[in-house]
């Protein structure tokens, strides 16, 4: 199937070519067609399918460039995302008019608000920061028409369903709903059942952690020598690109001072760090200016980073999905990749296997000096 069989207008198709867009995804394939005919939609779908470009696409078609008031909102997990759906809109609207801000904590108000007062059709933001807009009466939500819910499971995760209900509420009743998710709990199936108008289901993910693409390793490691161990590899491996995922804020500091002082260049990103820094840190490594990034979990979901050749796990996350999570920042839209995880004893390889069986995926064993 091809992006022109949709009957998506010119402008668009202009900016889907100029993407270096090909083919639709399975996710695109499913999705556009309903969301134009106006359809609610619940959809369970993995990363790196073109998820965002799912719904996008559809909005822009849907929204009258004239239109001075705000017609979609897409709510997110995080910053990140935010930014990364509003990049994209911008990318493949760039000749239909449609214009997006984002709206999220960490950034000053004051911006945002100036930002509002250029008039978006489309709004991509956090929970916390729209309900402080809202209720400071510089969000007008009554000529809306569609709301996307991206990656509900994180926002679920993250404390957010009290505050996704609120937003909900200020919505017009006869709105389009979307809501996408990585998995499907049952908090989440209830609130599809409380705000949704008869949503057409697709599940895109098999109901199984998936992998595909990715060559899986992992190593046994000495805790006191991982170090030596992550050097080994960035010497031998062809490291084009790598995120190097630890547990918390401190162990990434901590790795990232470790490496530089063996002369390895990187950068660390976590929620520490100010906007403005974690903004430069990831436009460091998109560009290529840095080869390695050392991060907590917050990069895991909704950074849409191109071409990461290799994902090593420093430390197996605490959630199994979160592994999962971790590795599909590599082989994204087709490509291959790399990932390698640390072990530190038999309960984390006994942990490693099941996650295995569960992604139907193999985990092959890499030899090395530092072995535990």
């Amino acid at each position: 199937m091809n992006f022109d069989e949709f009957g998506l207008n010119k402008q668009i198709l202009k900016g889907i070519q100029e993407a270096g867009f090909k083919e639709p995804t399975e996710i695109q394939v499913e999705t556009i067609p309903l969301m134009l005919k106006g359809k609610d939609i619940v959809g369970q779908a993995k990363t790196g399918t073109g998820k965002t470009a799912a719904f996008a696409l559809p909005l822009l078609q849907l929204i009258e460039p004239q239109e001075k008031n705000i017609k979609a909102l897409i709510i997110v997990p995080v910053r990140e995302l935010s930014q990364q759906v509003s990049r994209e809109l911008s990318l493949l609207g760039k000749h239909c008019g449609v214009h997006s801000t984002t709206i999220y904590g960490g950034q000053s108000i004051n911006i945002q608000l100036s930002a509002l007062r250029q008039k978006p059709q489309v709004i991509a933001g956090t929970p916390g920061r729209l309900i402080d807009l809202y209720q400071r009466r510089a969000l007008d939500f009554s000529k809306l028409g569609v709301v996307i819910l991206d990656e509900a499971d994180k926002m679920f995760e993250m404390g957010f369903r009290e505050d996704i209900e609120k937003i909900l509420s200020y919505l017009p009743a006869n709105r389009q709903t979307l809501l996408f998710s990585a998995t499907m709990s049952q908090e989440i199936k209830e609130l599809a059942r409380r705000f949704m108008k008869k949503p057409v289901e697709l599940n895109l993910s098999e109901d199984t952690l998936t992998v595909e693409g990715v060559k899986q390793y992992y190593m046994m490691i000495n805790p006191r020598k991982k170090v030596g161990a992550l050097v080994e590899i960035l010497d031998t491996q062809h490291v084009q690109k790598g995120l190097i995922f630890c547990r918390t804020k401190r162990t990434v500091d901590w790795l990232s001072r470790e490496l530089k002082k063996r002369r390895v260049d990187n950068v660390a990103l976590h929620g520490d760090f100010p906007q403005a820094k974690r903004e430069k840190t990831l436009e460091l490594f998109k560009k290529g200016s840095i080869q390695l990034l050392i991060a907590t979990n917050v990069a895991a979901r909704g950074l849409h980073i191109e071409d990461v050749s290799h994902v090593i796990n420093f430390e197996l996350p605490e959630e199994d999905e979160t592994y999962v999570h971790r590795i599909g920042r590599t082989a994204r839209q087709g490509k291959k990749g790399v990932a390698i995880t640390f072990l530190e004893n038999v309960f984390e390889l006994e942990r490693l296997q099941r996650i295995q069986r569960l992604a139907n995926s193999f985990v092959e064993e890499l030899e090395s000096k530092y072995k535990y």
